[in-house]
Parts: C-alpha cells; structure tokens; sequence
C-alpha cells in the first residue's frame, strides 16, 4: 500500500526520470512513464488553469484537455523541451476561447508591459 501525504504525492513505485527520458517512454507507450507525467506536471497544469479562468469548470475541461492530448499526441512530437514552458503555452492557447476580452487584454498587458 503506498501512503500518501497530500493529494498528488509522487508515489514511491514512481521512478524518478529527466524530461527527455519521460518523453521517450511515452512514445514507447509506457504507462508507468504517463502515471509519472501525472504526478508530476498535473498540479502545475491545474494551478494554470486555475489562475486564467475564472470557471472552475472551464479549467477542469482544459485540464483534461492537456492531460489526454499528452498520452494521445505522444507520437506525434506534440510534446516539446523544457515541458514546463511548453505546457504553460498549451494551457494558455485552451484558455483564450474561454476568456473575455478584457481578461485577455489584462494578461497581455502584463506579459508585455516595459
């Protein structure tokens, strides 16, 4: 039985793996390389959606948009180095169509403002 502190706590049967490796073994269709994508990057894409929408439910759906387009896209080198940016950019690309104009006007000044 694995004991869990929290939530989303890696669990121990879940070997540690660089980037590069976890994408690798995804494409080689790996579940055990997934579940560690999950435990790893699942609260990140969460907090990101979270933070854009405003709906809770609107987040839930581009979470598990990201979530199933990385298994189903593993072939296809959808999945790009380092994961961090590269998901922040996929999360954001979901979020538009859900966010209203003056929220995207908001984001955009305060990622380009000098």
């Amino acid at each position: 039985m694995v004991k869990k502190t929290h939530r989303n706590a890696k669990q121990s049967d879940v070997p540690e793996m660089s980037e590069d490796v976890l994408i690798s073994r995804m494409k080689a269709d790996e579940t055990e390389a997934y579940k560690y994508f999950f435990w790893e990057y699942c609260d990140y894409i969460n907090l990101l959606t979270c933070s854009l929408l405003e709906n809770q439910e609107d987040a839930k759906t581009v979470m598990r948009q990201v979530m199933r387009d990385v298994w189903t896209k593993r072939h296809d080198d959808w999945l790009k180095l380092p994961l961090k940016p590269f998901l922040y950019q996929e999360v954001y690309r979901r979020c538009v169509p859900y966010m209203g104009g003056e929220k995207r006007r908001s984001l955009l000044h305060k990622l380009f403002r000098r």
